[in-house]
């Protein structure tokens, strides 16, 4: 049997191929019921699984490298010999398939990591639910030989929408002539579909009708600030990036390199000893700022972002577009003013909730932690410094918010 598979990219054509002729494998010598140690490069066959929860740690984390002689899975010394001539014989005599499905790959592909932190993330059922939902996107192909999957297809091409700022229409234009000119592929036929791909990695926002109008429904749009937060420590990466601000940052006297070298931040350790003992507490800033969206100075339609932005990051990372939470997009015909603290609501319950700690797990230590975060600051001009201190006043977060920063326009 080829074992080159084990050393391939996560989800390619061969890894899934190699993957599929494993589980038949081990189904034909044990018993269904049987558990079985699994080889994946997690567990290195210290742990007895169902083949279930086998063929998802083989898809997720692959086969561990070093596991070339399956000797816990039913392969005797004779089935061994067999194979290694076999895989002789392929290298002289026959191409190997990989080698241009590896060229077509994007190497900065992401989407293997994502479905991994996925995984490790959120809570049991829906972790399994989720995960198993994107694992059989994953598995099917664009069309039979194609270098790219349905899946992996689908989140390319709202990425170019979303970074060349395609209209929502003539995206799905292009879904239109796509499916036509390639009937076999079964792409979404809206931008509707193809979104529900992106909510299934935990990237998806939430719709909230909040004020009635006599003209209809005017509403906001929000992104859970917790479940990002959660899913910045699924990656070891990003874990690690979020304690550089204490175990990494170099403190230069009478130097601000890093918002923790500013008094707000001092004043706040000082304050509350307990949260700066464990650095990967979160120190966030809050922004919102009101535009016209269709520049028109005859309309007075606005839409008011608010963002989230976590200052534990090396300098270089805390003003990265890609590390910026937009909690809410507020679409109003006027200046939301005193009803503020209406559409903020479930932004501030959040944040009350993360005051007081969310159950997390550190994937750079592997062990469960309270994750707490904290609004240290806000920036915004002159009319919002009124509406957003009350609020914050309000909602008791007051002894968090030490310093608020203002920016005139």
């Amino acid at each position: 049997m080829d074992k080159s598979w084990i050393n391939s990219r996560l989800f390619s054509k061969q890894h899934i191929a190699g993957v599929t002729d494993f589980m038949k494998l081990i189904s034909k010598r044990f018993a269904e019921s049987e558990e079985v140690l699994c080889p994946c490069r997690k567990c290195l066959n210290r742990l007895a699984k169902p083949k279930s929860q086998i063929e998802d740690h083989l898809y997720i984390h692959g086969m561990a490298s070093t596991y070339t002689k399956w000797i816990h899975h039913g392969e005797t010394q004779l089935d061994t010999v067999i194979n290694e001539q076999a895989d002789h014989l392929d290298e002289q005599y026959s191409i190997n398939e990989d080698v241009s499905m590896n060229e077509s790959e994007n190497p900065e592909d992401r989407l293997p990591d994502m479905v991994r932190e996925l995984f490790a993330a959120g809570e049991e059922g829906a972790r399994k639910s989720m995960f198993a939902e994107v694992l059989e996107e994953m598995k099917q192909e664009l069309h039979p030989g194609a270098p790219y999957t349905k899946f992996s297809f689908v989140v390319k091409l709202l990425h170019i929408k979303s970074f060349y700022r395609i209209s929502n229409i003539a995206f799905i234009a292009v879904l239109k002539l796509l499916s036509l000119a390639f009937p076999q592929c079964c792409l979404p036929a809206s931008y509707k579909e193809a979104k529900k791909l992106i909510k299934t990695l935990g990237l998806g926002y939430e719709s909230i009708h909040c004020v009635v109008h006599r003209d209809g429904k005017m509403g906001k749009e929000e992104i859970k600030v917790l479940r990002r937060l959660k899913r910045m420590f699924a990656s070891k990466k990003i874990s690690k990036e979020a304690r550089w601000h204490k175990l990494k940052r170099k403190v230069v006297e009478n130097k601000l390199s890093h918002p923790a070298d500013g008094e707000a931040w001092k004043d706040f350790d000082r304050k509350h000893h307990w949260f700066q003992e464990d650095p990967r507490n979160i120190r966030l800033g809050l922004a919102t700022d009101g535009f016209n969206p269709f520049g028109k100075m005859s309309s007075s339609y606005s839409m008011w972002p608010v963002f989230a932005i976590p200052y534990n990051f090396p300098p270089w990372l805390c003003m990265e577009q890609s590390n910026f939470m937009m909690c809410l997009l507020i679409p109003r015909k006027e200046c939301p003013g005193k009803d503020f603290d209406v559409f903020l609501e479930p932004l501030i319950d959040e944040l009350l909730q993360l005051w007081r700690g969310v159950p997390t797990i550190d994937a750079l230590t592997g062990k469960e932690f309270d994750l707490h975060a904290a609004v240290i600051w806000c920036i915004h001009d002159y009319p919002a410094l009124s509406t957003l201190s009350e609020l914050l006043e309000g909602t008791m977060l007051v002894c968090i918010v030490t310093k608020i920063l203002v920016l005139e326009e």
